[in-house]
């Protein structure tokens, strides 16, 4: 999980103009869009550096971050789309980039929560 958001990210911050057009928001829409995706692409790289070297507890901690902030990112498409900033071709391709980010950390969450509680009842 944290290696395929780190790898991404590190793509979006090396290549913000490729990344944009992949999202469907091309430099001439929206000149502060590569600030954007560097910022947006040093958040995560950093939230992954964290989480792979975190502690138990951290990680908790840190993964409900990852999806507060894929969950704010869904939602701030969806605001965009409806604002008419973003065709709806491009608006589902930004949901469904921060759905994809937010289910492996999902899934991790529960795992380890699975696991957190499992050792409890021993």
């Amino acid at each position: 999980m944290c290696l395929v958001r780190f790898g991404l990210r590190a793509i979006g911050y090396v290549e913000p103009h490729w990344l944009m057009q992949q999202l469907g928001a091309p430099l001439d829409f929206n000149l502060q869009m590569p600030y954007i995706i560097w910022v947006w692409s040093i958040r995560d790289m950093v939230l992954a550096i964290l989480v792979v070297f975190s502690n138990h507890v951290t990680i908790k901690v840190l993964l409900f971050a990852c999806i507060a902030i894929d969950l704010t990112d869904i939602w701030s498409a969806h605001l965009r789309g409806l604002e008419g900033l973003f065709s709806a071709t491009d608006t589902w391709s930004l949901k469904l980039t921060a759905i994809a980010a937010l289910l492996p950390v999902s899934d991790a969450l529960a795992l380890i929560m699975r696991s957190s509680s499992q050792i409890l009842e021993k």
